[in-house]
């Protein structure tokens, strides 16, 4: 359990960016529109920093907090878009939150997955994996870099993509396995 008598700025960053893949992930199934995505995320974290003096649980149970300090967020906007005949009713809203919480724990074994996944490529396939879904980055541009085309880069990257898969016991071609979230590799 994680008592605070003094706030720990790096025990709160450490939390945070543990939990972060999954509440952004948890958020997307709620939210889909990227700005008010960012905009809640953002709010999220401010709200978590703010109150995580009154935080008292374990490493696992932040995320949790932090999802639910999420779904307040949402909540919080929809308030002030209730004009909006899109908006989704509060008891779906409701509903699926709820099973994105109930979610939360085989979303990060998921991840801890695909990060041991990652760590069993061969370092230049890991980099090249990591490098491809880096902001700003482009096939072709990476393709000269590496004096090759981007039609064997592709190729290259569906090799990795695919002993990704079967490490992570994911059927090629298939989006998840059970109940593990839809990640694009």
């Amino acid at each position: 359990m994680i008592r605070k008598n003094k706030i720990n700025r790096s025990d709160f960053l450490r939390l945070l960016a543990k939990s972060e893949p999954v509440v952004r992930s948890y958020l997307r199934s709620l939210v889909q529109d990227y700005h008010d995505h960012s905009e809640i995320m953002q709010n999220a974290f401010i709200t978590a920093w703010e109150k995580y003096s009154k935080f008292e649980g374990d490493e696992n149970d932040f995320c949790k907090w932090m999802c639910v300090i999420a779904r307040f967020q949402i909540l919080k906007l929809r308030q002030t878009r209730a004009r909006n005949k899109w908006v989704l009713s509060d008891k779906l809203l409701e509903k699926i939150s709820t099973e994105g919480v109930n979610d939360i724990a085989s979303t990060e074994r998921w991840v801890e997955k695909l990060e041991d996944c990652l760590q069993e490529l061969p370092k230049p396939n890991r980099d090249l994996i990591k490098r491809v879904y880096s902001p700003n980055q482009t096939i072709k541009a990476m393709a000269a870099e590496r004096e090759t085309t981007p039609d064997a880069l592709y190729q290259k990257l569906r090799r990795i993509r695919k002993a990704l898969a079967k490490c992570m016991d994911i059927p090629p071609g298939s989006p998840k396995k059970d109940s593990a979230p839809a990640y694009s590799i």
